[in-house]
């Protein structure tokens, strides 16, 4: 496994928001690395969106997945399985206090087929309001 430079993925990320009887669904596909540092695995890909570039770091370890993100979002936010947290985001409209129960992580790497998925699912407060449930699945693979 090439450590240092990684290996060039796609990818592509489904994340699905259920607010009672609401249901909707995001989808972002992008290019990026899968590469391993110490004892984490990291997902490295970049979002254009309307306003602006957003860089993103996946860590995955086996306590917990931290997405960071940096650019015209500023986020840092560690989901653990079972248990609540809290972060910030940050755009150029404000910032908000995010929190999370996270119910389930799975994390899965075929180092033969250079394929992956990693499925997170939380409830999400921003700002003490609920804003439903979420589940986000990450598949990758080199190319």
């Amino acid at each position: 496994m090439e450590k240092q430079n990684g290996i060039p993925m796609q990818l592509k990320q489904v994340t699905d928001i259920r607010d009672g009887v609401r249901k909707e669904t995001v989808v972002l596909e992008a290019t990026g690395l899968y590469y391993i540092k110490e004892n984490a695995m990291y997902l490295q890909f970049e979002e254009q969106h309307e306003f602006g570039s957003i860089k993103t770091i996946v860590k995955i370890t086996n306590e917990e997945v931290v997405v960071m993100r940096s650019g015209a979002v500023h986020m840092r936010h560690a989901f653990r399985k079972t248990e609540e947290t809290t972060g910030h985001y940050r755009t150029s409209f404000g910032q908000w206090t995010m929190k999370t129960k996270t119910d389930h992580i799975e994390f899965h790497y075929d180092d033969r087929r250079k394929k992956g998925r990693l499925f997170v699912s939380y409830q999400l407060q921003m700002q003490n309001e609920q804003t439903g449930r979420h589940a986000m699945t990450i598949m990758f693979k080199g190319v």
